[in-house]
């Protein structure tokens, strides 16, 4: 891919603080803009993360409450679900996931606008800055940049996808109905894909629009990429099924996202990559996505004991052959940067 004109800034990469003011052609100075964020980069992405989450829990605790009121007054009967979950162990995920699928969609758009209004109210309070300035405006090219990071994500997956199938770590038995008994396919269909979107931009928002930028401001790109893609990380860690492959591999994905929003600026080809990345994943290659298993077009089975190439009950972001890719990806870019691609390119 070509390096795209950068389509939201309009100020130095690396400068927070706007200029406190501009001169007109008439040498007149124009009104002064907004001062830059106050506190430390690293204080405000650990003031931002902490605070997603404990605004996060407290949200959702009133919302409890309001759920409890409507039980009482007979509103809402959830006592159906509360049978079926008391029924399911605690440790069968896909279970668990196909008692709660009615209400999987809503949590996911909720989160995804909780996100959105909490780190607006964050860099406006605290960064004094527009949401927009971290790449999510829709500038021109934001489409094509979407598209650029869907492709590479299916592209990268079905090379996994494929060297499993031919080394036979994995096995496909047919087709299978992508979506649950009770529902029909194009309805799950647009439903896992405004799902994924949503996912796709609220994580990007956070570790590729707030924490990478943030710390690119101090500490430069490469801190502020190793820190953020460790942190993005860490909290995939929570997911079930992760193991430590599965984290240093998340961190190769975080890099590769990192990457993306630098060579334009934007980050719509993060979310394009992230948001495909899901989707293809758990529904056009039926493999399990960070631990979660989805309804898939294919029936795909793992051969018994290469649960290391293929990452297990994890998916292929704890598989070694996702590390391969991941390693070929970043030494072709390498490559092209600093060796013959470069002065061919």
């Amino acid at each position: 891919m070509g390096s795209p004109r950068p389509d939201n800034h309009s100020e130095p990469e690396n400068q927070w603080p706007p200029e406190p003011h501009a001169v007109t052609a008439a040498g007149a100075h124009s009104p002064p803009r907004p001062a830059g964020p106050s506190l430390n980069a690293f204080l405000a992405v650990f003031l931002y993360i902490v605070g997603y989450f404990v605004a996060g829990l407290f949200l959702s605790m009133v919302l409890a409450m309001g759920l409890g009121l409507l039980v009482g007054f007979g509103v809402v009967d959830i006592e159906m679900m509360e049978q079926d979950l008391a029924a399911v162990d605690a440790m069968d995920i896909e279970g668990i996931i196909k008692i709660m699928e009615p209400y999987l969609l809503p949590l996911v758009i909720a989160t995804g606008i909780y996100t959105v209004l909490y780190t607006w109210a964050f860099v406006r309070i605290v960064d004094r800055r527009r949401l927009r300035d971290l790449g999510i405006g829709f500038s021109r090219g934001w489409a094509g940049n979407f598209a650029k990071g869907a492709a590479l994500a299916i592209l990268i997956l079905g090379v996994i996808f494929a060297f499993s199938l031919v080394i036979g770590s994995i096995r496909v038995e047919g087709l299978a109905r992508p979506a649950p008994d009770n529902v029909s396919v194009p309805a799950y269909l647009v439903g896992a894909l405004l799902a994924f979107l949503s996912v796709g931009v609220y994580e990007e928002l956070m570790f590729r629009g707030y924490v990478l930028q943030r710390l690119n401001d101090r500490s430069g790109k490469v801190v502020a990429v190793i820190v953020s893609s460790i942190v993005f990380a860490l909290l995939h860690g929570f997911n079930p099924g992760a193991d430590v492959f599965g984290i240093v591999n998340t961190i190769g994905i975080a890099i590769i996202l990192c990457v993306l929003y630098f060579r334009t600026g934007s980050l719509w080809m993060p979310i394009g990559f992230h948001t495909a990345w899901n989707f293809s994943l758990g529904y056009l290659y039926s493999l399990p996505v960070s631990g979660i298993p989805l309804y898939g077009i294919l029936k795909v089975v793992e051969v018994d004991g290469e649960s290391r190439l293929t990452g297990g009950t994890y998916g292929p972001e704890a598989g070694l052959f996702c590390t391969i890719a991941l390693a070929a990806w970043g030494a072709w870019l390498i490559w092209k940067r600093t060796g013959r691609g470069s002065t061919e390119g």
